[in-house]
């Protein structure tokens, strides 16, 4: 017995989905991450494409929009790529602060944020003396 028939008996209630269309998660990850156009069109190329703004902008609009272009399942995986990188930058290098913290950061700041920055500079203190803690004990 599956894992969904015995812990959902009644399964065949819930209704089934279509797949949705590499579009339309790439428009959700977008939502659900704040990124802008720029952004997108900046993880498209760590994911080795290169897209204009009207194309990244072709890619987000609604499936009923005129200037609606369909992605490519090898550039949908080329946007995956390269938002892993993106969000937490790359192994060979990884002194780099990933953008989606940098990013968020610059978010708080443009917002006003200023307890949300005080609470980071305190974390970042608390781990710089962490760290010293540990390099005198070695």
């Amino acid at each position: 017995m599956s894992l969904i028939k015995k812990c959902y008996p009644d399964h065949h209630l819930i209704p089934k989905l279509p797949p949705m269309k590499n579009n339309s998660i790439i428009k959700k990850i977008s939502i659900a991450n704040n990124l802008k156009h720029f952004e997108i069109k900046e993880i498209f190329e760590l994911g080795g494409f290169e897209f204009s703004s009207s194309q990244i902008k072709a890619f987000m609009a609604g499936s009923q929009n005129k200037n609606h272009e369909k992605l490519s399942d090898e550039q949908f995986e080329g946007f995956l790529n390269g938002f892993i990188l993106y969000s937490r930058g790359t192994l060979e290098d990884p002194t780099l602060l990933p953008r989606t913290i940098e990013n968020f950061i610059i978010g708080l700041i443009e917002a006003g944020n200023a307890a949300a920055i005080d609470e980071i500079r305190c974390l970042i203190e608390d781990a710089k003396d962490n760290m010293d803690s540990v390099e005198k004990t070695e």
